[in-house]
């Protein structure tokens, strides 16, 4: 009979492996070589601007006062 992929036969793994802790890796040192955590800017949606606010005061005043002639009303 054969034996599935995912078992693994007990006498194939060393006790030494499994027995033995680890160390710990990390050093108080490094953590004050890390810069200071800052979150992300958010670049997803632009700002929102009124296009006539944003535009120079000349073209402001051309566009609200050039209107279209209009016929004149008889009465």
């Amino acid at each position: 009979m054969m034996n599935k992929p995912s078992e693994i036969s007990m006498k194939s793994i060393d006790p030494e492996l499994v027995s033995s802790k680890r160390e710990p890796t990390h050093n108080n040192n490094n953590n004050n070589n890390k810069p200071q955590f800052r979150p992300a800017t958010d670049d997803t949606k632009p700002l929102l601007q009124d296009p006539i606010l944003r535009s120079d005061p000349v073209e402001k005043e051309e566009a609200v006062l050039r209107l279209p002639p209009f016929p004149p009303i008889s009465s």
